[in-house]
């Protein structure tokens, strides 16, 4: 079994992306072989799925708390004003046989449409079984999800349903819109680093992983 740890180092976003599209929330799913030769996924969302859990990038925000644009490119600023916590994904006891691609998509977080009410709506499309091993003191996360329902259900999961991510991640009810969607191959080296460049929104964008496997 193996555990997968991916760090985001860097997100450069356009120059001229208006305020708007600046609360920020990757998608990263990791898609790998399992020793049965099935194609498998690790998904999660940063830094999570909670009303709060975005990077805010606004400029017009600057002065609140939580704001992590650097003062002056448009990017993240990774190293000084967010925390590794809020950029880091463990994967644990994956049967890893081969890595194939990491795949990105990065939301816009829409605070103004009920997003607080997106955890219960979840919830609600769970399996009965899996409710009881949802801590509600714990951040709502994929990972946590699917944890739950292989629990509840005794079933492995290659995945999630996409409609299920699709709800978890605000995008069925309008709280996340969709800014930007890359992937690139993987090799299977135990550490390697990982950058995707491509158009979305309004320009290009980059991203930077930093992926260990051990």
């Amino acid at each position: 079994m193996a555990t997968i740890d991916v760090v985001v180092t860097d997100l450069t976003f356009p120059a001229n992306l208006d305020d708007k599209y600046c609360k920020f929330r990757p998608l990263i799913s990791i898609r790998y072989r399992d020793s049965h030769d099935t194609i498998t996924y690790a998904r999660e969302a940063l830094p999570g799925l909670g009303p709060r859990d975005y990077w805010e990038c606004e400029k017009g925000n600057k002065n609140k708390a939580g704001y992590v644009r650097h003062d002056t490119l448009p990017r993240v600023d990774t190293e000084n004003k967010l925390d590794i916590s809020k950029r880091e994904i463990i994967f644990r006891d994956l049967d890893v046989k081969t890595l194939e691609r990491v795949e990105v998509e990065i939301f816009d977080i829409d605070i103004k449409t009920g997003l607080e009410k997106l955890g219960e709506t979840v919830l609600k499309l769970l399996p009965e079984v899996a409710l009881p091993f949802i801590n509600p003191a714990l951040p709502l996360t994929l990972t946590a999800i699917k944890a739950a329902v292989e629990k509840g259900t005794g079933q492995k999961l290659v995945d999630l349903e996409t409609g299920l991510i699709n709800k978890a991640i605000g995008r069925e009810d309008g709280a996340a819109r969709s800014i930007w969607a890359h992937s690139k191959d993987l090799t299977n080296a135990p550490a390697q680093t990982s950058t995707i460049t491509g158009s979305g929104t309004k320009g290009d964008y980059s991203l930077t992983l930093k992926i260990e496997v051990s």
